[in-house]
C-alpha cells in the first residue's frame, strides 16, 4: 500500500501513524495488498476530544476480502495535551477490563453474552494516540439517532439499557470471584479521573462543571430550592468526588452512561456500551443514576423507577448465576436498595451539570454524534433560549423537593 494521501481522504487522517496502524490491522486480517476508504464520524468541532473515523479496508482488485474498523485518535488535533489522560484511561479500560470481560464470557453461548467491542490496536505515546476498534455496525449495531435526540425514549428502551448494564456490572463481580488477586491489582488503576484536581487543572472541565451548574441554577423558578442549591455550588466538585469514590460495593463503572455512548441492536434487545474514557471503580448505582437522571424525566421515573431497579437487579442476579456466582454473596438486594436511596442526590447533581449538554444535543445534530465527554462548550455556545433545558431542570428540581432528595443533599452539604 502506498502511504500517499488519498484524494478523498480527510485532511485529519493524513498521518504516517494512522496509515501504519491501518497496515498493521490489514496484515493481521490477512490482507496484503489493500486500499481503504475513510468516513469521518465526529471530530470536526474544535471541542471534541478525539477524531473518530470509520475505515473500510479492502483487498485491492477484490470485493470479497474487506474489513471495517473504527479509529479514535488525538493525532492531528489540538487536544492532545489536554485530553491525553482520557485517551490513556480508555486504552487501559479496553486492554485490562473489557478484554478480561470478553474472556470471562467465553463459557457462555454467544446469544447470552453482553456485546463488547474488541480493541484491535492502541497506542498511548504522546502525539501517537490511537485506538482501533472493530466496527459493530457489521454486526447490526447502530447509534439510534432518535434515542440520542431523546425522542420516544420509552420503557422498552430504558429497560433494555438497564438489563444490559446489569450484565456489564455483573462481569466485575465474576472477575473478582474468579481472579481476586488480578482484580485487586487492576481496580486500583481505575480511580476516578474526571473530578480529580490534577486532571481538572489541565483541562477546561473544571469551568465546564461550574458553568453548567450555574446555568441550570439560573433557570430554577422555585426560589427556596434555588437558594438551597446556591449553597451546593461551592462544594460541587467535593460532592461529586465523594459520590464516585469506592464504597462498600464497587464495580468497573462506565462513568459516562448515556445513550450517545451506546450502540443498539433493537431486534435482538441488545446494547453495546462504548467510549470508556471515564471508566472508574465505584458503586454501580452511580451508572444507574447517571443514566436515569439525564435520560428520563420525573414523570417517567415516578411511574417506572421501582420496576426499572427491579429489572436491573433481576438481570444482575440471573447473569451472575450463569457463572455460579450468587447475587447475595456479592451484592445483597437490601444493600442495592440502600445504595439507590443514598445516591439519589448524585442523580440530582448530575442532572444540574449535564442537562445543558443533553438538551443542546436534542437540538444540535453535531453534538449528539459525539460523546458527552467530547464537549467543553463555552458559555457563549449555549443558546440563551433553550426552553427544553429550563423545563428539564425545573422538572428534576421539583422532583427533588417533593421526594426529599434536595433536603437530603442539604444535610450532606452541612457536614
Amino acid at each position: 500500500m502506498s502511504l500517499d494521501v488519498h484524494l478523498d481522504e480527510p485532511d485529519d487522517f493524513n498521518s504516517i501513524e494512522l496509515h501504519n496502524s491501518l497496515q498493521t490491522i490489514a496484515l493481521a486480517k490477512g490482507i496484503q495488498d489493500f486500499e481503504y476508504n475513510v468516513d469521518c464520524i465526529s471530530g470536526k468541532r474544535a471541542n471534541y476530544i478525539a477524531n473518530v473515523f470509520r475505515v473500510e479496508i479492502s483487498e485491492r482488485d477484490s470485493k470479497e476480502h474487506n474489513y471495517s474498523v473504527i479509529i479514535k485518535t488525538l493525532v492531528n488535533t489540538e487536544r492532545q495535551v489536554l485530553y491525553h489522560k482520557l485517551h490513556e484511561r480508555e486504552v487501559l479500560a479496553y486492554n485490562k477490563v473489557i478484554s478480561k470481560f470478553k474472556d470471562i464470557q467465553n463459557v457462555l453461548y454467544e446469544h447470552e453474552r453482553l456485546e463488547l467491542t474488541e480493541c484491535l490496536h492502541s497506542n498511548t505515546e504522546n502525539s501517537r494516540e490511537i485506538i482501533i476498534l472493530e466496527d459493530l455496525t457489521t454486526k447490526g449495531y447502530n447509534v439510534d439517532e432518535k434515542l440520542a435526540k431523546y425522542e420516544n425514549l420509552g420503557i422498552k428502551e430504558i429497560s433494555t439499557v438497564l438489563a444490559e448494564l446489569a450484565k456489564f456490572h455483573a462481569l466485575s463481580f465474576v472477575f473478582q470471584f474468579k481472579d481476586p488477586v488480578v482484580f485487586k491489582e487492576i481496580n486500583i488503576e481505575f480511580h476516578d479521573l474526571l473530578y480529580q484536581n490534577n486532571f481538572l487543572n489541565r483541562t477546561k472541565l473544571r469551568d465546564y462543571f461550574f458553568e453548567s451548574f450555574e446555568m441550570s441554577l439560573k433557570l430554577v423558578t422555585d426560589e427556596d430550592a434555588r437558594e438551597k442549591l446556591e449553597t451546593v455550588k461551592s462544594k460541587l466538585l467535593q460532592l461529586l468526588q465523594m459520590y464516585v469514590k469506592p464504597s462498600k460495593t464497587n464495580v468497573f463503572c462506565h462513568g459516562d452512561c448515556w445513550v450517545n455512548n451506546m450502540l443498539f441492536k433493537h431486534e435482538a434487545g441488545k446494547v453495546c456500551f462504548i467510549d470508556f474514557q471515564a471508566m472508574r471503580y465505584a458503586n454501580p448505582v452511580t451508572d444507574i443514576m447517571y443514566f436515569l437522571f439525564i435520560s428520563t424525566d420525573s414523570e417517567f421515573r415516578s411511574e417506572h423507577f421501582d420496576l426499572l431497579t427491579t429489572i436491573y437487579y433481576d438481570n444482575l442476579k440471573v447473569f451472575l448465576n450463569k457463572f455460579d456466582v450468587k447475587a447475595d454473596d456479592v451484592y445483597k438486594r437490601e444493600d442495592f436498595n440502600a445504595d439507590i436511596e443514598e445516591f439519589k442526590p448524585y442523580g440530582l447533581l448530575i442532572a444540574m451539570v449535564e442537562l445543558r449538554i443533553v438538551t443542546m444535543a436534542a437540538e444540535d445534530e453535531s453534538i449528539f454524534k459525539g460523546s458527552r465527554l467530547d464537549l467543553s462548550i463555552e458559555p457563549t455556545d449555549a443558546p440563551e433560549d433553550n426552553e427544553l433545558h429550563k423545563i428539564r431542570v425545573n422538572d428534576v428540581v421539583k422532583e427533588a423537593v417533593d421526594n426529599g432528595v434536595l433536603d437530603k443533599l442539604m444535610e450532606i452539604v452541612k457536614i
